[in-house]
């Protein structure tokens, strides 16, 4: 008798949460995606997936006037909503979030220096994106790696050198590589950048501006 009673309350119990998320699905107003974009709009996350959206009761046909955030995100959440007919409805979902994460194309060994086309962006689980861990790609190209690292790795602010950036105006040794000699003379930069980088440079002898890569704070080389 008292498993029948229990039977009988779980189909109850399962009826309400049908009858709430069917009720919702036939709204003019779609609530996984309103409540997928306020959470896009103020989480730092580049996408949102909700999952077992589910409401207690009636839903209004209109859409809410004010949400909050009661609990999570991510994992599971508890949204507050407020209508404008004075209605407040609380909802729980499963939500996902998900993040661009720079990765490695290949291999590279310690002290390489990442071009363009050494890495790319994947979409990860944010609760799975390891600590310090590069967002934009722009951040990682032209600098060192200070450790080797394999293929399909996440990028991570440990792995990549702080190169010092060098300012326009600073005076130079401009080494000049050509296949029959050598020599060196003073410059100045024509424009500021990071050691490693490419940069004009004014060769204070002739006057003209030349093109070298940054080999260290004080030193520009040009090859010819």
């Amino acid at each position: 008798m008292r498993r029948g009673t229990g039977f009988l309350c779980l189909m109850a119990l399962g009826w309400l949460l049908i009858s709430g998320t069917a009720g919702a699905s036939a709204l003019p107003w779609k609530p996984g995606d309103v409540l997928s974009d306020y959470l896009k709009e103020h989480y730092p996350w580049a996408e949102v997936e909700i999952k077992n959206l589910v409401f207690p009761g009636k839903v209004p046909t209109e859409g809410p006037v004010r949400i909050i955030v009661e609990k999570g995100p991510p994992g599971k959440t508890v949204f507050s909503m407020e209508f404008g007919n004075g209605q407040k409805i609380t909802a729980t979902a499963e939500v996902k979030a998900y993040e661009w994460v720079v990765m490695t194309a290949r291999a590279f060994r310690k002290g390489y220096r990442i071009r363009e086309g050494d890495v790319y962006l994947k979409l990860m689980d944010a609760t799975r994106i390891p600590s310090g861990a590069f967002k934009s790609a722009d951040l990682v190209i032209d600098r060192l790696l200070t450790r080797s690292v394999t293929v399909n790795t996440p990028l991570l602010s440990e792995m990549i050198s702080e190169m010092p950036l060098v300012k326009r105006g600073q005076r130079v040794t401009l080494v000049i590589d050509a296949p029959n000699f050598r020599m060196a003379t003073p410059g100045e930069l024509k424009e500021g950048n990071y050691v490693g980088s490419y940069v004009k440079a004014v060769n204070l002898a002739s006057k003209k501006t030349v093109i070298g890569q940054l080999i260290d704070e004080n030193t520009v080389k040009v090859e010819f």
